[in-house]
């Protein structure tokens, strides 16, 4: 029995061996499995965009094989054992390791862009450039605020986003102009708006009108380009970047390449947004009851609510007891506004394969006005097509066309309505006491207080319906194309020929019934207008660049080039009035009895010149640009049709330099300096030439004929404004480029200033252009990015600029031009305010003696407005007693914006601001001049009486013509919250699809404005108000 259990314990014991043994050979043969044939899978994904970067380069640090993503990002890799490390890089982005200990499902590998500045490339004239070449000074416009998807234009997006660019909006209508200036104004006549050049076709962004003089304001004709199609914007600052457009480089230049196809990538991109834009501010009014006292304070005789007047059957305000019981009464101002909806859809369609790359994308944007009746919509579309016809022959061509379509305000200019600009200004001016509406809910046509041109018998023009009944209506087609050949004759040598045409036509058509104001003015029975305007620019550029690395020390690249620029315009008005009806508004001029004349212009404009520029590179230490353009312009005269514009520029990389090289604080360092001379030709055509133009009609012979005179003096002495530039700068970066900064100091002076002087009378013309002076600009600007956290998971980044320019006269040869509220002297500022100065308010106890009086006024009571009396000759005047009261132009314009990326959130906001301008705010000044026909502002309720010494608001008193002081000179400073946009992308994979991806988004525009501008807008300081808008929208990759 004992051997029998023995014998069992052994057979036990040899039992657990076996199964011991069976366990470690099948956990080998697994880890032997696992060691040889694990597949490791995944996809390479921009962190920001999530967008696939196609050949990113993935391997495995400790193996020698690796593999390259695919047109969708996706790669596949065999690891020999886990755990193990995958590396991923590609240009531009930083490397990223990831440690891989067991692998279950792909990997999704996020890069991050690499913020190395200096070794960018951007986009210069007729070429490009890594930016640690550049010798000029170029800013870029950054991704993240390019991405941001609620602009109509891309003026939208310059706004406080580069540092010396400063952006003014002309009005809040949606699809309104803007004013650009880089590094101040240079011109007092001729242009000062930069050159556009898109896709390296040169684009003017003059606006679209077609000459309608009654439709208020204009719209944007580079509002045809989409903002979601451009790839990058780059800013032209100084002489050295410059200088290659020689007559047009004078006032800055904007680069934007647009979008293209990638090379082995087939994408589908749909974005989706609505909103609304709402009243950012109103101003305040008088209500019925405060109206109506003032209405009695300055009318007392002929007010129908004075208690004499009450007995009068014809006074509608008869009945009225106390004038309480008028209440608040109606609020025009209100009812002419609107919560506007917009809504936009855009589609891209790219992709390409190793020898064509191509890309189609179509938006229609809806945005309605917040003024009743106005809106903005665009239709846009745009191909790209790039092909390698042979390896050393490549062809392209990009085109955008495009349709504008505008409704805008009527223009109330010369219906001599008490200072009224257009159609909204008239609705603030209606008295509350005013009904909209008669009791049948017609319109009221009968304003009992409308005494002047808008009234003809029983009849007045209600504010509301003009809105609503008047067809002011702007159409701008637009198409814009250019086509390339290039070819490659040996590797260093490429020769590029290049013809692009910039083609707008603009239609204006305007209609004012009988119940309007333009219908309605002097008994006119109906207006209506139209107008068309065509603009033809055809380009053609031929060019020979050779670029070479000679050897390890010496780098060059040349370029050579002609180019021709011709430019042709046409247009035309039609008018008529007094229709029997008005029904087919402005379809049916002959429909009018009354034909006005009609007009018709045609221009032409011809532009041959050379180039050359020569960069050349030592070390990748020095840097040289040198570049020289020849113009020959036909707006001048023979002997000044040529001008020449030659620059040079110079940098040092120091911190490639062996003593900085290794340095751990600075990651770059590089100092930069430039001079040169640019041009400007923007005077218009023929303004040289002694030109005839029709003078009228006169009896001849018994017969009438049509008369020819001199239209315009000529001068062939006419000269091109020359501006000399200098500049300065350095570019560093820190702690290996979390921190970089960019600062520059410029000087330019601008001689030959074109102007239109007052000519003698003698000579039978009113004024002549000619050259009078010259002008300087100097200043300074700063520019800083850094990262605060950079993470896998969570990045947040910052940018800021901040610019100063100082704008003086410098010469005059025919002395200063005065132009009313504004100067031109020398040692001034262009533009600068020159004003008689508010001293306060003359009270019941001054002694008037002592009070300087006006010289529009024979004496001064207790009440009236006192101003200071600058030369002490105890009266006031406007040649003696105007002073400086402040510049248009600001002391600083600043900028900042952030960026923040946590998981799958991302936030941007941007943010604009000046410092030190100053505005007219005539529409104050109006509206704080009593009326007995209309509204005026609640500072009235401020004004002086004998109960009242009110010393900043004067009397009560009807004047027929309010004088500007400097308390309508008003402070325009204004920080202003731009942009800011909420986006999350959605955890979504579709099988199949790995890198689609849906992104949702929500986003404000200037939701909070700080200033102490009392007008609706500090820097749309017209009648129509600025408006905040508010969007929801979708973004989707496939």
């Amino acid at each position: 029995m004992t051997k029998l259990k023995k014998f069992i314990s052994k057979q036990n014991h040899f039992q657990s061996r076996i199964y011991f043994f069976l366990f470690l050979t099948v956990f080998s043969f697994s880890a032997i499995a696992q060691k040889g044939n694990t597949r490791i899978s995944g996809f390479v994904v921009d962190e920001r965009t999530r967008e696939p970067i196609v050949g990113a380069t993935v391997s495995l640090v400790k193996e020698k094989n690796g593999v390259i993503a695919d047109v969708n990002g996706n790669f596949t890799l065999s690891a020999k054992s886990l755990p193990t490390t995958i590396i991923v890089s590609y240009l531009g982005y930083k490397t990223e390791e990831v440690d891989v200990y067991e692998y279950t499902e792909p990997l999704t590998i996020l890069l991050r862009e690499n913020h190395n500045l200096l070794n960018e490339v951007v986009v210069v004239g007729y070429g490009t450039q890594k930016r640690k070449e550049l010798t000029g000074s170029i800013s870029s416009v950054s991704k993240q605020t390019l991405e941001q998807p609620t602009a109509i234009s891309f003026n939208n997006l310059l706004g406080g986003a580069v540092a010396g660019l400063n952006v003014t909006e002309n009005s809040g209508q949606p699809g309104s102009t803007f004013s650009i200036r880089i590094r101040g104004a240079n011109s007092i006549n001729a242009g000062n708006e930069p050159l556009y050049v898109i896709d390296g076709l040169i684009v003017y962004g003059n606006s679209a009108s077609a000459g309608v003089g009654r439709i208020d304001g204009t719209i944007n004709a580079l509002a045809a380009i989409n903002p979601s199609d451009i790839e990058s914007i780059e800013v032209l600052k100084d002489v050295s970047a410059t200088a290659i457009y020689g007559s047009r480089g004078s006032n800055g230049v904007i680069i934007i390449n647009t979008k293209n196809g990638k090379k082995g990538k087939n994408n589908i991109e749909y974005q989706y947004s609505a909103g609304w834009q709402q009243v950012r501010k109103k101003l305040d009014f008088l209500n019925a009851q405060q109206w109506a006292e003032l209405n009695r304070e300055v009318d007392p005789n002929g007010s129908p609510f004075a208690d004499k007047n009450k007995s009068n059957p014809d006074n509608p305000f008869r009945n009225i007891g106390n004038l309480s019981e008028l209440g608040k009464g109606i609020d025009w101002q209100d009812a002419a506004l609107q919560t506007a909806p917009s809504q936009s859809h855009q589609l891209t369609i790219s992709g390409g394969d190793d020898k064509t790359r191509y890309l189609l994308s179509a938006n229609y944007t809806n945005q309605d006005g917040i003024i009743l009746n106005t809106n903005f919509k665009r239709y846009n579309g745009r191909f790209n097509f790039d092909r390698d016809l042979f390896k050393n022959l490549t062809v392209g061509v990009n085109i955008t066309a495009g349709k504008l379509n505008q409704n805008s305000l009527s223009d109330y200019g010369g219906l001599y309505v008490n200072s009224v600009s257009n159609s909204f200004e008239y609705v603030l001016r209606m008295p509350a006491v005013v009904p909209i509406y008669n009791e049948d809910g017609s319109y009221n046509y009968n304003n009992y207080f409308e005494k002047g041109d808008l009234r003809f018998g029983d009849q007045t023009v209600n504010a509301i319906s003009d809105l609503y009944n008047n067809v002011s209506q702007t159409y701008t087609n637009s198409f814009i194309g250019n086509f390339y050949v290039k070819y490659t004759i040996i590797p260093s040598l490429v020769a590029k020929i290049s013809a692009g045409t910039s083609l707008r036509n603009s239609i204006q058509n305007f209609f004012s019934p009988a119940s309007a104001a333009s219908g309605f003015y002097a008994n006119s029975n109906g207006y209506a207008s139209i107008g068309n305007n065509r603009y033809d620019m055809w380009q053609y550029e031929y060019t020979l660049n050779y670029s070479k690395q000679l050897n390890p020390d010496h780098y060059v690249d040349i370029l050579v080039g002609l180019t021709n620029q011709k430019t042709i315009s046409e247009s035309s008005t039609a008018s008529a009035s007094n229709f029997a009806n008005d029904q087919l508004t402005y379809h049916s001029l002959s429909a009018g009895s009354t034909l006005l004349s009609p007009s018709s212009s045609a221009s032409e404009a011809v532009l041959n010149s050379i180039l050359g520029r020569v960069n050349y590179s030592y070390l990748g230490r020095y840097n040289l640009t040198a570049t020289f353009r020849g113009d020959g312009s036909s707006r001048f005269a023979d002997k000044h049709k040529w001008g020449y514009f030659p620059s040079i520029g110079l940098s040092w990389n120091i911190s490639e330099e062996s003593f900085l090289k290794k340095n751990k604080i600075i990651s770059d360092l590089k100092l930069r300096t430039s001079a040169g001379i640019v041009g400007n030709q923007e005077i218009g055509n023929y303004q040289y030439a002694a030109t005839y133009s029709t003078q009228g009609n006169y009896s001849f012979n018994n017969k009438i004929v049509k008369t020819y005179g001199r239209g315009n003096a000529g001068n062939a002495d006419l000269r091109w404004e020359q501006t000399s530039q200098y500049n300065v700068g350095v570019d560093v970066a820190f702690f290996r480029h979390r921190l970089s900064l960019v600062a520059d100091a410029y000087y330019k002076k601008t001689t030959d200033l074109l102007y239109n002087l007052p000519s003698e009378i003698t000579t039978g013309f009113s004024s002549q252009l000619r050259n009078v002076g010259s002008l300087s600009n100097k200043g300074v600007e700063f520019e800083a990015r850094g990262t605060i956290i950079d993470r896998k998971e969570f990045n947040w980044n910052i940018s800021g600029n901040i610019a100063r320019n100082v704008n003086k006269v410098l010469r005059l040869s025919e002395g200063n031009i005065d132009s009313g509220s504004t100067n031109i002297q020398v040692g001034k500022p262009l533009g600068y305010f020159y004003t008689i100065v508010f001293d306060g308010i003359v009270q019941s106890g001054d002694d008037l003696t002592k009070v300087p009086i006006p010289s529009w006024k024979t004496t001064v009571e207790p009440g009236d407005v006192k101003y200071v009396d600058q030369n002490k000759d105890g009266k006031i005047d406007t040649d003696n007693d105007r002073i400086d009261v402040g510049s248009r132009y600001p002391d600083f314009i600043y900028g900042f914006s952030t960026s923040l990326r946590y998981k799958s959130f991302d936030l941007f906001a941007s943010f604009q601001g000046n410092q030190g301008n100053y505005a007219n705010n005539s529409l104050r000044l109006n509206l704080e001049s009593p009326s007995t026909s209309y509204n005026v502002l609640s500072t009235l309720l401020d004004r002086w009486t004998p109960t009242n010494p009110s010393n900043t608001v004067s009397k009560a008193v009807v004047v027929a013509s309010p004088r500007t002081d400097n308390r309508y000179i008003e402070d325009a400073s204004y920080l202003r919250l731009k942009n800011i946009t909420l986006g999350y992308t959605l955890p979504v994979k579709i099988e199949g699809a790995s890198s689609t991806t849906i992104k949702l988004f929500a986003s404000a525009q200037n939701l909070v404005t700080i200033t102490k501008y009392t007008g609706y807008d500090p820097e749309a300081t017209g009648a129509y108000p600025a408006a905040k808008t508010f969007t929801f929208g979708v973004a989707i990759s496939y």
